[in-house]
């Protein structure tokens, strides 16, 4: 007789799992560095920073888009996007810091994503936020963090306020249907909402 013991297997799978995830932060990072450097630097002398601002915003759409169709299709927001995503965004802003000396909006943008992180880990605990809604909040703090302090926590309402609708037609389901999948996909709502606002505060300020 053979006993099978399913979480010793899985257990290297974890393990093994880890080393690339670090690997695809490192080279996002690397990635983002070295394309805010490229984009801005021929434009520091001409102080037209917009251009890599505007850099930054594509690069969370490009990837944060992605990530809400897979969201809104398995109901999961997976590690090997958000933190990759993340660390893209840290190194096109310190890319940008370096080729433009705007170090503070670094260390703005950097303060307010660990701030927002932990806004989102607490309201996790009354089960609003499921954990990759979470990790998703460390690129929306980055992407929002750049423009102003309070823009992450205006991203994290308007979140809420698109979600409504959704939210309302899974509750009347729920009546209507016991035991029906009534799980709401936050993450296509927090990259609309992070997007939104940051375009809105590029385009006034």
């Amino acid at each position: 007789m053979v006993t099978e013991h399913p979480a010793r297997t899985e257990e290297p799978q974890r393990r093994s799992a880890a080393p690339r995830l670090l690997w695809w932060c490192l080279g996002a990072l690397a990635a983002g560095f070295g394309l805010s450097a490229a984009l801005t630097a021929p434009l520091a002398a001409e102080s037209r920073l917009g251009v890599g601002e505007w850099g930054a915003i594509a690069v969370f759409a490009a990837v944060g888009v992605p990530l809400a169709i897979i969201d809104a299709r398995t109901r999961r927001l997976p590690n090997a996007g958000t933190f990759p995503l993340a660390a893209a965004l840290l190194g096109y802003w310190a890319g940008l810091a370096a080729t433009t000396g705007q170090w503070q909006l670094l260390a703005q943008a950097a303060i307010t994503a660990a701030v927002i992180f932990a806004v989102a880990a607490a309201i996790a605990l009354v089960g609003t936020l499921a954990a990759g809604d979470i990790k998703l909040f460390l690129a929306i703090g980055l992407l929002t963090g750049w423009f102003s302090w309070l823009l992450p926590l205006y991203a994290l309402v308007a979140g809420y306020i698109l979600a409504i609708p959704h939210a309302g037609i899974l509750l009347a389901r729920r009546r209507r249907t016991p035991g029906a999948d009534t799980r709401l996909p936050f993450g296509p709502y927090l990259v609309a909402a992070a997007l939104l606002v940051t375009i809105a505060a590029k385009l006034a300020g």
